[in-house]
């Protein structure tokens, strides 16, 4: 099918400024629903927004019947200490979002929620309070049960202003464990997890330290190798693991994702206070490309993935709307098109991914106040 239903979810509530990581000057309101065209790579508006306070995080679950939006509250906007909720919604075939509930997530800053290999438990991040939460999940009716578990990270990183606590941004469960990898943007480590499935407890494994303010911020799965691909904000890079079924990530690579010769250092667009201001990365449908947005420098670095590894050596780079700042990117269902949210921009702007060189060729850029994430169903 060359159409699918699509979401935009965004940052709103917020006045210019008030957001020190937000430069847009236009919040949003809610979840924006689109029609997303595979044939063309186009977003055709789709009926009226979803109110919902800061929806910045948008996971679909595995079976495609449901969508959870993150609440992405803070002290920024006067949001008590210990305040947070994530909203599940049930996709109608029409495209219409029918909500199914909310549920208070134990604090602020969700800035990552996914699920467990099994589909039945979501992981979500209290990005402000440096911890993590984990709900029971119904994959048939959509409804998120009260929480099961929650941990607390402890330590800090070398930089003085965004490494002063933990800040867990990134949550993961295995595809094929029931390990569960959290990266701690804060502590320069990916905290690794054993979830228990009977009951929705975490128990501790041993951590992933990784480079001295690195900033680890998300992970990204390879699909058919035991390869994870860890993108840091703060120096710009990604780091490449191997995966152990027991043991858990085990890095052996580490590639700059910025030009060698940029300096982000006090560059006007650098709301991210280091070096570098890396955001999210993914990989392409069959994992030959992997994709990673340069924020400042406002470009994706594209990398080609070895087959036989998952190393990566880069291939090119692609230019993103003049101060896009984005903050998440999204694969289409076929693979075709990578979907970026350009949250300083205004806008969420279509790439259709070269099937043989990964490379990305412009096709369509949609408004979208203060865009956040995509999700496509």
């Amino acid at each position: 099918m060359p159409k699918h239903h699509a979401f935009v979810g965004c940052y709103s509530g917020f006045e210019p400024g008030q957001l020190g990581w937000v430069g847009s000057d236009q919040p949003g309101t809610g979840i924006l629903p689109f029609v997303f065209d595979s044939d063309d790579g186009t977003l055709t508006p789709a009926g009226e927004v979803i109110a919902q306070a800061s929806p910045t995080w948008l996971e679909p679950h595995p079976k495609g019947r449901f969508l959870i939006a993150t609440h992405e509250l803070s002290h920024h906007t006067g949001t008590p200490k210990g305040v947070g909720y994530v909203s599940s919604y049930a996709v109608q075939s029409d495209g219409t979002l029918q909500k199914v509930c909310t549920q208070h997530s134990g604090g602020w800053g969700n800035t990552c929620a996914t699920f467990d290999r099994t589909g039945r438990y979501l992981l979500v991040t209290r990005y402000w309070e440096g911890g993590i939460s984990v709900f029971p999940f119904d994959p048939d009716t959509g409804k998120i049960g009260k929480m099961t578990n929650s941990k607390n990270h402890d330590g800090i990183g070398p930089h003085p202003t965004r490494q002063s606590k933990p800040h867990p941004h990134g949550i993961h469960g295995d595809p094929v464990t029931d390990l569960v990898y959290v990266s701690d943007l804060g502590t320069d480590k990916v905290y690794q997890y054993a979830l228990d499935t009977a009951t929705g407890s975490l128990s501790a494994r041993a951590n992933v330290p990784l480079a001295p303010m690195s900033g680890p911020r998300g992970l990204a799965f390879h699909p058919t190798l035991r390869v994870a691909y860890v993108n840091c904000e703060l120096d710009g890079t990604v780091v490449v693991c191997a995966i152990d079924d027991a043991q858990g990530l085990s890095p052996v690579q580490t590639a700059l994702c910025y030009p060698s010769d940029f300096d982000g250092q006090g560059h006007p667009a650098n709301f991210g206070q280091a070096s570098f201001w890396g955001a999210e990365g993914c990989l392409s449908a069959g994992g030959a490309h992997y994709y990673y947005i340069c924020r400042v420098h406002q470009s994706i670095a594209v990398f080609d993935v070895d087959p036989q590894d998952g190393t990566l050596r880069f291939a090119n780079r692609h230019a993103l709307v003049d101060g896009s700042n984005a903050r998440n990117m999204t694969l289409t269902p076929e693979g075709t098109h990578l979907l970026v949210a350009s949250q300083d921009a205004n806008c969420v702007e279509s790439f259709r991914i070269h099937p043989q060189t990964g490379a990305l060729t412009l096709e369509h850029r949609q408004a979208a106040p203060s865009a956040a994430d995509v999700a496509v169903f």
